[in-house]
């Protein structure tokens, strides 16, 4: 396995990165709960397809896509920043080895979960509001993954949050993800919000979750570091630009005169 933990000391104990074996087959930690992740998130999508109406017979092969466009977005991604832990190109199908970049995966998934919504002529915004909701549960999963193989090392502390002597960053990110991904949820079924707010909304709360957890990682001081949470930042101010432009307040003109209105919740019908 790349030892993603160099540089950074050999006090940190890994903790289960083989879950269990079957014969001559092992089933590691980090891709069993991946997998495990995108079955509750693909579940989680296709019931709530379904209670919004919507068209559900594709979304078998966009979830599947998704995902495995997504790894491959991940896996070139890590091997972009951590070329010197590859002894030649063809490495990066190991995928068993561990080593993906979060916002590669995100970015090329999100791309390729449009382009079949698209394709289906599905209703866009309400398709991304269910799709960031089965993204927050398969991050969740696949973040319990990462913990028990040790993809990320937290700063070491003496606070009662720590595990072995550190601080656990995926558990924290699973965590997050969980309590955003329930608020938005239970504010999804309201139907108050306008289609695609929640959406953004997911965004917004996952990526501020993952800048500030990302400062608790060891080797955070770390040139890679900081231009993760760089990059971070910057998403979360596009995201935010975005989401101002589609659904902040508008000035209006109507009999009385100027009014200003706000499009993030859903106008009543009379």
């Amino acid at each position: 396995m790349f030892d993603q933990r160099a540089g950074i000391g050999n006090t940190v104990k890994v903790m289960l990165p083989i879950l269990f074996e079957i014969g001559r087959f092992k089933f590691y930690s980090f891709g069993t709960f991946i997998a495990l992740g995108t079955i509750i998130g693909g579940i989680l999508i296709f019931r709530a397809t379904k209670y919004r109406k919507l068209k559900t017979h594709h979304l078998f092969d966009t979830i599947l896509y998704t995902l495995l466009f997504s790894l491959i977005g991940a896996r070139l991604t890590y091997y972009f920043i951590y070329s010197n832990q590859f002894q030649n190109f063809w490495q990066v199908l190991y995928f068993w080895q561990g080593g993906l970049v979060a916002l590669g995966g995100i970015v090329v998934g999100f791309l390729t979960y449009l382009y079949f919504i698209r394709k289906e002529k599905d209703s866009v915004w309400q398709s991304l509001d269910i799709a960031a909701l089965g993204l927050l549960a398969a991050w969740a999963v696949g973040k319990f993954g990462c913990f028990l193989s040790t993809c990320s090392i937290g700063r070491p502390t003496d606070s009662f949050l720590a595990v072995n002597g550190v601080f656990p960053i995926d558990i924290f990110s699973a965590v997050w993800a969980i309590i955003v991904g329930v608020l938005l949820f239970r504010t999804w079924l309201t139907r108050r919000l306008s289609n695609g707010v929640v959406f953004f909304l997911a965004l917004e709360g996952l990526f501020l979750g993952e800048l500030l957890i990302k400062t608790l990682r060891a080797d955070f001081a770390g040139s890679n570091g900081r231009v993760e949470a760089l990059v971070y930042l910057a998403l979360i101010v596009l995201v935010y630009i975005l989401f101002w432009k589609m659904h902040g307040p508008r000035i209006e003109r109507n009999n009385v005169g100027l009014v200003i209105k706000n499009f993030i919740f859903r106008r009543r019908r009379n």
